[in-house]
């Protein structure tokens, strides 16, 4: 390189990127954190549907329950009438209605074996499920904590970063800084490169004789003549 100004810069680059980085890192936390909580949310969601379709369940199981009592209270009732009834066509119908309740219950039993066999698979795979889940909640938290620790860290650097940036700012001439400071602007960095074998580091497209040559020179700050990025020779 040469030159004590052109180290200058690149030191200055140097801390400049990394303030920049710090800087871009601490907007993005809460971007990052809102994230986090969304997926934890949106998993906690899943083991309360998991919940919601085995109580689904388990109310149509008690639901069953309910009407195979109230049919079977009927047919006590009808069999306490027949004791009761003189008349045999009234027996009969009491037979009767006797005889279709014992039908509906012998299906509700069906019914209810099929449910309940629904309804122990339905457990097993909330239960497999529910600790899957769990799992990717407590990951999503251990996230969200370092995110934390990170923020801490973040903000216990940048004010090390601040301070030394201003200090690289102080050791280069106002004509050098501003010349840095406007070709920073909108670019992406790194924007002091090396040209090697007058090919710009930066955007890879071939440089001038002059531009090439004034590089070399080190003598004052050249620019690219197609990126307009800050130019020096390493060779």
């Amino acid at each position: 390189m040469g030159s004590d100004w052109m180290s200058n810069l690149l030191i200055l680059q140097d801390r400049d990127m990394k303030l920049r980085q710090i800087r871009s890192q601490l907007e993005n936390l809460p971007k990052e954190r809102a994230s986090g909580l969304a997926k934890v949310k949106e998993l906690e969601e899943e083991i309360v549907q998991l919940h919601e379709s085995v109580k689904t369940l388990e109310v149509k199981s008690k639901a069953l329950e309910s009407e195979m009592a109230g049919i079977e209270a009927q047919i006590v009732k009808y069999k306490n009438q027949q004791l009761q009834v003189k008349k045999n066509e009234e027996y009969q119908a009491l037979t009767h209605e006797i005889e279709l309740g014992e039908g509906k219950i012998s299906d509700l039993e069906s019914k209810e074996i099929e449910l309940l066999y629904e309804l122990d698979e339905a457990r097993k795979v909330r239960d497999e499920q529910e600790v899957e889940v769990s799992e990717r909640i407590q990951i999503e938290k251990v996230v969200l904590t370092r995110l934390d620790e990170k923020e801490v860290n973040l903000n216990n650097e940048i004010g090390d970063a601040e301070a030394n940036f201003e200090k690289a700012q102080g050791v280069l001439d106002k004509r050098m800084l501003s010349t840095y400071r406007r070709t920073a602007m909108g670019m992406k960095f790194p924007i002091i490169v090396p040209v090697r074998q007058q090919m710009c580091n930066g955007c890879h497209m071939r440089v001038s004789s002059g531009v090439d040559s004034d590089a070399k020179a080190g003598i004052e700050i050249t620019t690219c003549d197609n990126c307009n990025r800050i130019l020096y020779s390493d060779s």
